[in-house]
């Protein structure tokens, strides 16, 4: 929860890229037709008999009944150009889920490669096969399931048209096998896992769809719908997938309770009271998913297992800023990329850059507690602050609007200590806390402009004259609009944000705020700041205006 004073903030830059080489001119000039740029459409087919079994071999007889498509466009290493390999996938769907083959002809299967990993597997050369559907047909967002020639599974979230969020994890199943014309992979992907509007008045519903392929030992890329790198967006080429009809939502309900225990052996710290050769720690708890409707998402969890989170990745930091992590707890990443609201926009904002000042981290709900032990005594301090329960509504609705509420509240914390003179003590190092945010999107011209808003709120509970938490905030507010609209055939993108934040405290707290790295309000030669150690509140308020160009011909630049 960002609970900092935002200043204004004005930047401008111009980026124009140059024409690219001779070598790569000729690579791009492999333009595709206009038949083969126009939007492809595949037909689904509803099962008539049993499903498919996923063992990787297409001899049931409901793949016989599912209509192929082919005819795969690189995407790299020459753009535009049919690919080498010849590629064909198949698609069928009942009420409980959509069912993909894709056959990878290679007619050197010993060649393939497919090395084995954990899930979610990247950074290393794989052959791959990636089945992507936008269920909204926002041309916005997709989900995508991938699986490499040895099983290695794959999924993750595409938000904002462009952006991946491999923290995404659904459950599905996939199989593959292969054999002297090249490889297969099955997939059985629950309806469950997706999220969908409801059709039309006879039940019929479009969604987006896209079928990759990566060669490994040529480098590469082939789509089924063509992906132009001249065209700005990524789920915004996809292809079509109609004859989807008749899915009703279900009542998606998943329960995932959990239990968990640790053992710690450490080496002897003589004279420490808490020290135990064996340190045991357990703990209980369970997120609840439940579907309101086929696209509204009812998550809500009681002590989280941060067991769940994989380990974050070593690094060192030598600024005087915090380090942010990826969120892997199920409890968040549902729906994330609902509460994201992107402020500052840099160029290099579209590669990562810049991405965590916004009004909203979740990784600060049950992290350590911010408040010191005493001094110079013993103490046994918890690792995480207790997250006593959270509740989340998030999805979007048929008529395009987008929408996350999430409210959280985390226990008070104590650490149990000696002081010098040997009696058992406790103190306060995180107070009682409510975390609420409240984020909705109304998209128009189908997907390609919109405008939205965000508000957070988070509320401590101080009273009991602890001196450690003095130099913690007792509220904070922030507000704040954002809007995008795209034109110029899709090649430009005009976006501006506006954010406006408030918080309350003690001397200490807004004293702590105004001298942090992130305002430094007694830097010399400030003269719209000055440091106040009297202050018991600050204001502050952010506006940014971008206009890029981000697609056609070889340029790309922008003014913020």
């Amino acid at each position: 929860m960002r609970c900092t004073l935002l200043l204004p903030a004005i930047a401008a830059a111009l980026l124009v890229a140059h024409p690219a080489p001779a070598a790569a001119q000729s690579r791009q000039s492999a333009t595709p037709s206009p038949a083969a740029t126009a939007r492809r459409q595949a037909q689904a087919v509803r099962l008539a008999g049993p499903a498919p079994r996923l063992d990787g071999v297409l001899d049931d007889a409901a793949w016989a009944a599912a209509q192929p498509v082919g005819e795969f466009v690189q995407r790299a290493p020459n753009p535009g150009a049919p690919a080498t390999l010849r590629t064909e996938a198949r698609l069928l769907y009942d009420d409980q889920a959509v069912y993909v083959a894709v056959r990878a002809y290679d007619p050197h299967p010993d060649s393939i490669v497919a090395p084995v990993g954990r899930r979610d597997l990247s950074g290393v050369s794989s052959d791959w096969v990636h089945v992507m559907l936008d269920s909204y047909n926002d041309k916005r967002t997709a989900f995508r399931f991938s699986v490499n020639a040895a099983g290695v599974q794959k999924d993750a979230f595409h938000s904002n048209d462009t952006s991946e969020d491999l923290g995404w994890d659904a459950v599905w199943q996939a199989a593959v096998k292969v054999d002297s014309a090249g490889w297969v992979a099955e997939y059985r992907i629950p309806l469950s896992q997706l999220r969908f509007a409801s059709g039309g008045s006879d039940g019929a519903q479009t969604w987006g769809y896209q079928v990759s392929r990566e060669i490994a030992r040529r480098s590469e890329i082939s789509d089924w719908a063509v992906e132009r790198g001249d065209v700005n967006g990524f789920v915004s080429q996809f292809g079509e997938l109609r004859g989807v009809i008749g899915l009703k939502p279900g009542r998606r309900l998943e329960l995932l309770p959990y239990t968990s225990a640790r053992l710690t052996r450490a080496p002897d710290r003589p004279g420490d009271p808490f020290y135990s050769q064996n340190q045991t720690v357990g703990g209980a708890g369970a997120d609840l998913k439940y579907g309101l409707t086929s696209n509204l998402t009812l998550t809500a969890t009681i002590n989280p297992d941060f067991g769940q989170v994989e380990a974050d990745p070593s690094q060192v930091n030598l600024t005087a800023f915090e380090t942010f992590f990826s969120e892997r707890r199920p409890f968040f990443t549902e729906g994330s990329d609902i509460f994201r609201f992107d402020a500052n926009f840099p160029y290099f904002v579209r590669s990562g850059g810049f991405r965590n000042d916004q009004p909203f981290y979740s990784r600060r709900l049950g992290r350590p507690p911010q408040a010191s032990d005493p001094d110079n005594t013993y103490a046994e301090r918890p690792d995480a602050t207790t997250i006593l329960g959270a509740a989340k509504v998030s999805g979007k609705t048929p008529t395009g609007w987008s929408i996350g509420v999430l409210n959280a509240l985390t226990a008070r914390e104590q650490t149990s200590y000696v002081d010098p003179g040997g009696t058992d003590r406790t103190a306060t190092v995180e107070p009682l806390t409510n975390y609420l945010v409240g984020r909705a999107i109304k998209d128009f011209r189908g997907g390609k402009s919109a405008i939205g808003g965000i508000v957070t709120a988070t509320v401590r509970d101080l009273d009991g004259g602890d001196p450690r938490l003095s130099l913690l905030t007792r509220n904070a507010v922030v507000a704040g609009l954002d809007g995008r609209h795209r034109f110029g055939g899709g090649n430009y993108e005009l976006r501006a944000a506006v954010l406006g934040s408030t918080v309350h405290g003690s001397t200490d707290a807004i004293s702590r705020i105004q001298l942090s790295p992130g305002h430094y309000f007694q830097r010399p030669g400030a003269g719209e700041v000055d440091f106040d150690p009297t202050r018991t509140s600050l204001s502050g308020w952010l506006a940014d205006v971008k206009v890029e160009k981000t697609g056609g011909g070889f340029t790309r630049g922008g003014v913020y």
